[in-house]
């Protein structure tokens, strides 16, 4: 018999609130976080984003240094860690060890301003402007400061969590689109199921608000929609993370579990093209009866004109009606590695809104080969 796995604990740091319930109650009421760019117009196809206004880390770590070690995705980490842990009442050391945590989580690229970039280029030019590997190994790596590593390694900010939560169970790192995401949401789940841990954090964090995140999704593609149609994907930024735990032993915690996690699959699409197949694929396979429940679905439309078409041929092809579809991420704003567990976190609080046996799936769709869908039931 397999082991059922539950979330009892949602984390997030979004540009439409901090819960799944704010969130959700705010997608629900229209709302939307997208805004102008300020640095779009004229450079870019894509001339809107979705920043986290406010932010400010200090105010649920005073005091503490380390946070000035850390970039802007692993300052929103381990806030939305910390989050998620308090919501699922756990507390590394007395409601489980340390090592019988496990910890996995999906980080972006590109997390340098160009003002970071700038310092180092400056010294690294000859007179015409030309690069110079010779100055940049003379002068300008020596005017580098030691902690910018700890700002671009994309493994920093799941190591910043696990050093805030005093995390030491098994755990992984994976990058950078949507997929990664789903992917350290189905190790924390399979982590449990094989019975390596009691308790499994996992989530994920990006930040696509900056100049060179937006040359990145430019020159990755991701901008084209924009420019052929007029409408594509909004870059945001953000953490989430989910604690997951054995059923049984939230029930013994007296705790309400949001979801049952009932079922997930995951393909990899070899290109565009087959995106639409593998889709499909994902959807006809998912565990989805359960008598006559509401069905209801996170959607990955995120304004993207070929996802958003190959994510509704899908749906149209298992049986599913757009009536059914929540589009977050046209709201949110696309979190890239921090989709997926947007995503299925905002699938779990839809699924605790329906305690009477709702099915809810959150489709983590997108960018990258990576496919995938999770399944979850009201608990």
């Amino acid at each position: 018999m397999s082991t059922d796995v539950v979330i009892t604990g949602i984390g997030m740091v979004t540009p439409l609130g901090r819960s799944a319930e704010a969130v959700l109650n705010r997608i629900l009421c229209h709302e939307s976080a997208m805004t102008a760019a300020p640095f779009a117009s004229g450079e870019f196809d894509c001339p809107v984003w979705a920043p986290v206004a406010g932010f400010d880390p200090e105010a649920y770590f005073p005091d503490n240094k380390m946070l000035r070690l850390m970039n802007r995705d692993a300052q929103m980490a381990v806030v939305a860690a910390r989050l998620a842990m308090e919501d699922a009442a756990v507390r590394s050391g007395e409601t489980y060890q340390a090592d019988e945590i496990a910890l996995f989580g999906s980080t972006g690229t590109a997390g340098m301003s160009a003002k970071e970039i700038a310092r180092i280029v400056q010294h690294a030019t000859r007179e015409d402007g030309s690069l110079s590997l010779d100055r940049f190994g003379r002068v300008a790596l020596k005017r580098v400061r030691p902690v910018l590593s700890f700002r671009i390694l994309s493994n920093m900010p799941v190591c910043f969590v696990s050093i805030f939560e005093n995390i030491t169970g098994p755990n992984a790192v994976y990058t950078p689109w949507e997929g990664q995401g789903a992917q350290a949401i189905a190790a924390g789940v399979r982590a449990i199921r094989r019975g390596d841990v009691r308790c499994s954090v996992v989530g994920g964090c990006d930040v696509k608000c900056r100049e060179v995140s937006f040359v990145s999704l430019q020159q990755s593609g991701v901008f084209d929609s924009w420019k052929r149609y007029g409408r594509g994907c909004i870059p945001g930024e953000g953490a989430a993370f989910i604690v997951l735990e054995e059923r049984h032993s939230a029930v013994r915690r007296g705790i309400r579990p949001y979801a049952l996690v009932k079922d997930f699959r995951m393909k990899s699409a070899s290109s565009a093209a087959q995106r639409e197949k593998v889709l499909c694929s994902i959807l006809s396979e998912i565990k989805l009866q359960n008598g006559s429940c509401r069905l209801q679905v996170v959607g990955a439309s995120d304004g993207d004109y070929a996802i958003d078409c190959s994510e509704e041929q899908a749906l149209e092809r298992a049986g599913i009606g757009q009536d059914a579809v929540l589009k977050t991420k046209s709201a949110i704003g696309n979190l890239f590695a921090g989709a997926a567990p947007v995503q299925v976190g905002l699938a779990a609080q839809l699924a605790a809104q329906e305690r009477a046996g709702g099915v809810v799936i959150a489709n983590c769709f997108g960018y990258g080969s990576e496919q995938a869908a999770f399944v979850l039931e009201a608990a």
